[in-house]
């Protein structure tokens, strides 16, 4: 048996040293998917109201519309 950690990888490194949008951007940077953007802050608006409408703020927003 031996007392030696083992290595991380080099995901696990850049996991730990970043958040999820931070790291999300930079691959989004690196790999040139621009265009993911507005999908991403469509699904995350639509979830944001879907959550929204099952709360105590459903009869604001169903004013809204």
């Amino acid at each position: 048996m031996s007392d030696t950690p083992p290595e991380t990888s080099k995901f696990e490194q850049l996991e730990s040293e970043k958040g999820l949008v931070a790291e999300f951007w930079e691959f989004l940077k690196q790999n040139k998917k621009f265009w993911m953007i507005p999908i991403i802050i469509v699904l995350v608006a639509l979830g944001g109201l879907l959550i929204a409408g099952g709360s105590s703020l459903a009869p604001f927003i169903y004013a809204l519309f």
